[in-house]
């Protein structure tokens, strides 16, 4: 009679992010059966018990019976229980400081604003699975895997930080009809991409973010009326300080993240995967300095060979310059087999270049 081979430490590392997907939709008995027929994983249920300790997966927890707010109400347990777990000892993730989300919140007010969000971000992720506006295609995981708006964003951060004034804020002039046409179509990234944008202008001047935020808040009651979940999210974000919005960056992804899992039909690893790359891959090019800018711009021109933009990237950058979002585990552990390489676009025929990435 053969004898059952029992899953390794690579095997619990390969199918972590399945495991823990199956076991906050799924009873235990039914993951343990899924993974044996479906991957050939083969564990008990104790050492399934074991490794999701490790984890510190929880599974969703019911409805807060004492919030009285309108919409639905789940408490911040219920959300936190949305952010993948952090990294185990066995992964090969490489090892870096990634802040704790809820103490970083602030004060219970602060705190019940960014739950607010949440449940805001619950209701625009539901409304568009719901229509049917989120349909698993071709064109659809292109829209994740790049952002050409944000791309522009980012290097509008880069030539303001180098005092390069005239050139940034032109071409920060002419990413805002790029937005627009997001907002008509209601692009999946359009939440990370609104967020990261203010973050990075932020990094620049506290001001300029709050902002440019504000602008584009006004711009979606425009586009898509005041009544639409995207421009009562931005408003939301609007009341948060500093600290809860920057900290709260991973809870905002890690919660967008698994509620496209749960009710977009057809989501899939492979969109998740897309979309934290291209979250990570930005935030790593805003990094660049406006020396490595021109240096990068001549590179081009002169048809040199760009350089890759990996994970190495985020080992030499301090802890705290990149919010928690850009240093999630399982983002780092993508970088390795799914390379990019940098790309120098132009905003328009004759107009600004800015900094992209292409994937190999």
């Amino acid at each position: 009679m053969p004898t059952t081979k029992w899953a390794t430490e690579a095997d619990w590392v390969e199918h972590r992010s399945t495991i823990t997907g199956l076991y906050r939709q799924k009873p235990l008995l039914e993951v343990i059966k899924h993974m044996k027929r479906v991957h050939n994983f083969h564990a008990t249920a104790r050492m399934y018990k074991a490794r999701l300790k490790t984890w510190r997966v929880a599974k969703y927890v019911k409805y807060a019976k004492d919030n009285a707010l309108v919409g639905n109400h789940h408490s911040m347990a219920y959300y936190t229980s949305l952010v993948p777990p952090e990294n185990s000892a066995g992964s090969m993730v490489p090892q870096i400081s990634v802040p704790t989300i809820t103490p970083c919140l602030g004060a219970p007010a602060s705190q019940q604003k960014v739950l607010d969000c949440l449940r805001i971000l619950e209701r625009y992720v539901v409304g568009n699975a719901a229509r049917g506006q989120w349909r698993p295609s071709y064109e659809f995981m292109k829209s994740l895997e790049k952002s050409d708006w944000l791309a522009q964003i980012t290097t509008v951060t880069i030539l303001l930080k180098g005092g390069e004034l005239q050139a940034g804020f032109h071409l920060l002039s002419g990413c805002f009809d790029a937005f627009k046409t997001n907002l008509q179509a209601e692009s999946p990234l359009l939440t990370s991409e609104a967020f990261m944008a203010a973050f990075q202008l932020m990094s620049v001047s506290p001001s300029l973010g709050w902002s440019f935020l504000k602008y584009i808040c006004q711009l979606s009651g425009i586009v898509l009326q005041t009544s639409h979940p995207l421009f009562q999210l931005l408003s939301k974000y609007l009341t948060l300080d500093s600290a809860a919005f920057a900290n709260g960056s991973d809870l905002f992804l890690g919660c967008f993240l698994n509620l496209m899992a749960l009710h977009v039909s057809g989501w899939h690893e492979s969109h998740r995967a897309a979309l934290l790359l291209t979250t990570g891959r930005m935030f790593l090019l805003s990094m660049t300095t406006l020396p490595q800018y021109n240096r990068l711009r001549v590179m081009s021109e002169n048809g040199g060979a760009m350089p890759l933009l990996g994970h190495q990237h985020v080992l030499h950058i301090p802890t705290g310059e990149l919010p928690p979002a850009a240093t999630r585990p399982d983002t780092l552990s993508l970088y390795p087999d799914n390379p990019a390489r940098i790309t120098v676009m132009k905003q328009d025929a004759g107009g600004q270049e800015y900094l992209s990435f292409e994937t190999l």
